[in-house]
C-alpha cells in the first residue's frame, strides 16, 4: 500500500484570506495588558505546533504558577466562604478550587492563543477567473448560461469582508434556499483552538489534473451508485467495478489508496487523509495524503454502521435498518434543472423510498444515511461500551476497553463517575459537533470557497455538449465515466442523488466529514484502538435485512473507527456533495481539533495522568 503526495503552486497575488486586517495584533496587545492587570507571578507559556508541551502529571504539580498569592476576594473584600460557612471539607477547599478552574480557563487559553496562524493559501482560482467559474456559488443568482450574477456575488463577499451581520442579510439570494451559516466561523469558543489557527492543503486548481482525477472518480461513484459493496472484490466480474480501478488506474494524478501502486476493487473508494507538509513547504501549500490504518481491512462498511445498537440499561438492541431511495433514481442531468439547483429554487421533485428497510449494501444507502443525520456518535459510544455476548448477533456491543492511560482503569479503590467517565465522554462528543462545523466553515468561507462537483460538471458539460472555453483538464474530458454518463442520462452533467442538489456552501472541506472526524478521535484516545472486536458481522448477501458472521482478516477498534470517518465522507460523495480531497481534508482538520480539545482538558483533572496516547490517521502515535 502507498501514499502519494501533491505539490500546488499559487499565483503571487492570491489573497490567504479576507480576514487581514490588524485585529490579530491588536488583540494580542490587549490580551497581554488585560493579562497583567489581574495576574501576579505568571509563568510564561508557549506552544509551537498543535501538540501541547509536557505538562504536569498531577494538578497540584505547578500550583505556584497563575495567580498571586492573594486570592480573588468578593466585591465586598471579605472571604464569603469564611464568612459564612463552617470549616467543612467543602470550605478547606473552596478557594483552591476556585483558582484551579479559573487557572485552568486561563492556561488553555493562553496555550491556544501561543500557537501561530497557519499560512492559509488559496489557490488564486477566484481572482484568476473574472466570471466566477471555480468557486462556489450556489443559492445565489445566476444568469442563463448558469454564471454568477455579478452583483450577487459582490453581495456575499462585502458581507464576509465586513463581517456585519447586516451585510449577511442583504446578500442577493437566487431562489428561496438560504446559504448555510457563512456567520458562523466568526464565533469563537470557550474550548478548542481557533478554527482560523487550523489548516488543510492547497485546494487544487480548476485547471488541474488533480481536480478531474478527483471528478472522475465521483462519476465513477454515480454510476456505481446501485452496484453492491460485496462486488469490491478483487475476483469480481462486475463490468462497472473493473471499468471504474481501469480508468483510475490510468489517472497519474488520482490519489486515492492502492495496493502495490494499483488501485484494485478492494482498494475502491477507501479512505485517505491529507496532511499539510510543512516541513517539505513552509508555505502550507504542499500535502500528502496517506491510508488511514486498518481502512482496507473487511467489509467497506464500518461495524459501527453495522452493528445492532444496545438499548440503554437492556440487552437488547434495535438492528440498524434504513430506508432505501429507488433504485436509479437521479436529480441534476437535465441542464435546466440543474440551473433551478444552482439557483436554489425547488425543482419540484422529490426522493423516491422503496417500501422496506434493509442494511446499507451500497452507495445509494450509503448516501441515503451521509444526507440525513448520519451516525450518532453517542451510539458508538454505546456499542463500545455495551459488553458483548457470545454468539448472539444482535446484542451489538463490544466491551472495547478504556485506553490504558485512564487513571481510573488500574485504581484499586475508585471508579469514574465524572472526569474520565462515560458521562465525560458523551459530553465531549456533543460539543466536537458544532465546533467541528465553524472550523470546517471557516475554511468553505473564508479561505477556499472552492466549486461544489455539481458546478464542475456543469463546466464539464457545457465544454463537452456546447464547446464552450474552460480551462478544464483532458482528463476529465476523455473519461470513459462522463462518457458512459452521456449514454444514460443525454448530458455531461453529474447524477446526483438528491433532488436538492449539494448544501448551499462551498465545498473544500466536507463539514459533515470533519463533523465524524473529530468525535472519532476522541473516542480513539478514550478506548483501546487496538482491541480487536469480537463478533464481527456483515451484511448476509443473499438477505440484506440480515447480518451474518465475518470471518476474514481482524478487525480493531481504531480501524474502524477510521473507516467510519470515510464511509461518511464518502457517503456525501455518492450522493455527489463532495469529491475525495474534501474528505481526505476534513481527516486531519477534525483530528487537529479534537487533538485540541482534549489538550485543554488537560489542565482540569485531580487525577495522575501521563496523557491519552493513540493513533493518527498518518499511522503515527501522538500523546495528548
Amino acid at each position: 500500500m502507498t501514499s502519494k503526495s501533491f505539490t500546488q503552486q499559487s499565483p503571487e497575488a492570491d489573497a490567504v484570506t479576507l480576514d487581514t486586517d490588524n485585529s490579530t495584533h491588536a488583540a494580542a496587545a490587549s490580551f497581554s495588558i488585560s493579562r497583567r492587570s489581574f495576574i501576579g507571578k505568571a509563568g510564561a507559556l508557549t506552544a509551537a505546533g498543535v501538540l501541547a508541551p509536557a505538562l504536569s502529571t498531577s494538578a497540584y504539580a505547578d500550583d505556584g504558577l497563575g495567580l498571586a498569592d492573594d486570592d480573588i476576594k468578593q466585591s465586598s473584600g471579605q472571604d464569603f466562604t469564611k464568612k459564612y460557612h463552617n470549616d467543612t471539607f467543602g470550605t478547606l477547599h473552596a478557594k483552591d478550587l476556585r483558582k484551579k478552574a479559573f487557572k485552568a480557563r486561563l492556561k488553555a487559553a493562553e496555550e491556544e492563543f501561543a500557537i501561530d496562524i497557519p499560512p492559509l493559501p488559496n489557490n488564486g482560482d477566484e481572482a484568476r477567473y473574472p466570471e466566477k467559474i471555480s468557486v462556489a456559488t450556489k443559492g445565489l443568482k445566476h444568469d442563463a448560461n448558469g454564471h454568477v450574477d455579478p452583483a450577487s456575488y459582490e453581495s456575499l463577499l462585502n458581507a464576509l469582508k465586513s463581517r456585519k451581520p447586516e451585510d449577511f442579510e442583504k446578500i442577493i439570494l437566487g431562489g428561496t434556499a438560504k446559504l448555510a451559516d457563512p456567520q458562523g466561523p466568526l464565533t469563537t469558543a470557550l474550548e478548542g483552538i481557533n478554527n482560523s489557527q487550523l489548516a488543510i492543503p492547497l485546494a487544487a486548481t480548476l485547471d488541474s489534473a488533480e481536480l478531474a482525477a478527483d471528478h472522475v472518480e465521483l462519476y465513477w461513484q454515480a454510476l456505481l451508485r446501485d452496484v453492491p459493496f460485496s462486488e469490491y472484490r478483487n475476483d469480481t466480474s462486475h463490468p462497472l467495478v473493473l471499468a471504474a480501478v481501469s480508468e483510475l488506474n490510468s489517472l497519474p494524478a488520482f490519489n486515492g489508496p492502492t495496493d502495490n501502486g494499483q488501485v484494485t476493487p478492494e482498494t475502491l473508494f477507501r479512505s485517505t487523509a491529507a496532511y499539510v507538509d510543512y516541513q517539505a513547504d513552509p508555505t502550507g501549500k504542499k500535502g500528502n495524503y496517506v491510508i488511514p490504518p486498518g481502512t482496507l481491512e473487511g467489509p467497506y462498511i464500518s461495524q459501527f454502521l453495522l452493528r445492532p445498537l444496545p438499548a440503554w440499561g437492556t440487552i437488547a438492541g434495535q438492528p440498524q435498518l434504513r430506508p432505501i431511495q429507488k433504485a436509479g433514481e437521479t436529480f441534476g442531468t437535465d441542464f435546466d434543472e440543474w440551473l433551478a439547483i444552482r439557483n436554489g429554487i425547488s425543482t419540484g421533485k422529490s426522493i423516491t423510498l422503496e417500501s422496506g428497510r434493509r442494511h446499507l449494501i451500497n452507495g445509494r444507502d450509503l448516501a441515503t444515511l451521509a444526507r440525513n443525520t448520519g451516525p450518532t456518535y453517542l451510539h458508538v459510544l454505546q456499542i463500545l461500551l455495551t459488553a458483548p455476548i457470545a454468539g448472539n448477533l444482535l446484542a451489538g456491543g463490544v466491551g472495547a476497553p478504556l485506553n490504558p492511560a485512564n487513571p481510573y482503569v488500574n485504581s484499586k479503590t475508585q471508579n469514574s463517575g465524572s472526569s474520565f467517565s462515560a458521562g465525560f465522554i458523551q459530553g465531549l462528543l456533543a460539543l466536537a459537533g458544532p465546533l467541528a462545523i465553524k472550523t470546517s466553515y471557516y475554511q468553505n468561507w473564508y479561505v477556499n470557497r472552492r466549486l461544489r462537483p455539481e458546478d464542475y460538471a456543469g463546466l464539464v458539460h457545457k465544454v463537452l455538449a456546447h464547446g464552450a472555453n474552460y480551462p478544464i483538464h483532458a482528463d476529465i474530458l476523455n473519461s470513459d465515466a462522463v462518457a458512459r454518463v452521456y449514454s444514460a442520462f443525454g448530458s455531461y452533467l453529474l447524477p446526483l442523488a438528491n433532488n436538492t442538489g449539494a448544501p448551499t456552501h462551498p465545498g473544500y472541506p466536507s463539514g459533515a466529514t470533519i463533523s465524524a472526524a473529530t468525535p472519532i478521535t476522541l473516542l480513539k484516545a478514550f478506548f483501546d484502538e487496538n482491541y480487536v472486536i469480537p463478533n464481527p458481522v456483515q451484511v448476509d448477501p443473499t438477505d440484506p435485512t440480515k447480518l451474518i458472521p465475518y470471518t476474514g482478516a481482524p478487525l480493531t477498534i481504531g480501524g474502524e473507527l477510521n473507516k467510519l470517518v470515510n464511509n461518511i465522507g464518502y457517503g456525501r460523495n455518492f450522493n455527489g456533495f463532495h469529491i475525495r480531497s474534501d474528505i481526505s481534508a476534513s481527516h486531519t482538520l477534525g483530528e487537529a481539533l479534537a487533538i485540541s480539545i482534549l489538550r485543554d482538558q488537560r489542565y482540569t483533572y485531580n487525577e495522575n495522568f501521563a496523557g491519552y496516547t493513540f493513533t493518527k490517521f498518518d499511522g503515527t502515535t501522538v500523546t495528548v
